[in-house]
């Protein structure tokens, strides 16, 4: 994943969770050629409608 602004890579191996602050901008990435099955669990409810943005370039792994 990549969460903020000014995006941080977040690795997630199987069963991973990340917490994301309300209102943070975030890229789901997979870049295996296995099957990427995803939970997304999110309160309050959406008010408004998502935004979808071009790819961001990767930052390297550290």
């Amino acid at each position: 994943m990549l969460l903020g602004d000014e995006p941080e890579r977040v690795d997630l191996g199987p069963g991973g969770v990340v917490a994301v602050e309300p209102m943070t901008a975030l890229q789901v990435r997979n870049e295996t050629d296995e099957e990427l099955v995803l939970f997304v669990y999110g309160a309050p409810p959406l008010r408004e409608g998502a935004d979808f943005l071009d790819d961001l370039e990767l930052p390297p792994k550290t």
